[in-house]
């Protein structure tokens, strides 16, 4: 496994995980609208893979301290912590609160946004400081019931 250098920018975002919302979102910002730098963290996705160049890659497990120091955690303003699409929702929703402790312990005062699988695990997210849950399947429901009953027959 090739070793990524560590990130050494400051006020930049901080996104843990790889896969089709993340590239989606980074698909939503050009070089020239980010004002800071985004560095993201994966432990699947391959080095060489084609990220947009204002992405910093590291390769890494977020729930390790020495990824995150690597991140530079301590002086990135903001971080997203994804569900990971490849693990059930209750593992995945543990692998997020883990590496949401992981966070708060490098840098408490990092504005963070989870995602939450399972409703039962709101309340831990809250116990773990966590600024902003996003709770995937409750929003997809809602989503997925106002379709159903939408008056309009359009597809």
């Amino acid at each position: 496994m090739e070793k990524s250098p560590a990130y050494t920018g400051k006020n930049h975002f901080i996104i843990v995980g790889w896969n089709e919302r993340v590239r989606s979102i980074l698909a939503h910002f050009s070089d020239s609208s980010v004002p800071n730098r985004i560095v993201l963290i994966d432990s699947t996705l391959q080095a060489n893979s084609s990220l947009p160049e204002h992405v910093y890659f590291i390769k890494g497990n977020p729930t390790h301290s020495q990824t995150l120091v690597k991140a530079n955690i301590k002086h990135a303003t903001k971080i997203l912590v994804t569900a990971d699409p490849h693990k059930p929702e209750e593992q995945a929703d543990m692998h997020s609160l883990l590496t949401l402790l992981t966070i708060k312990g490098q840098n408490p005062s990092i504005y963070s946004i989870v995602e939450i699988l399972t409703s039962e695990q709101v309340v831990n997210a809250k116990h773990l400081r966590a600024d902003k849950i996003i709770q995937r399947n409750q929003s997809i429901g809602r989503l997925m019931y106002d379709r159903l009953f939408d008056k309009r027959k359009t597809c």
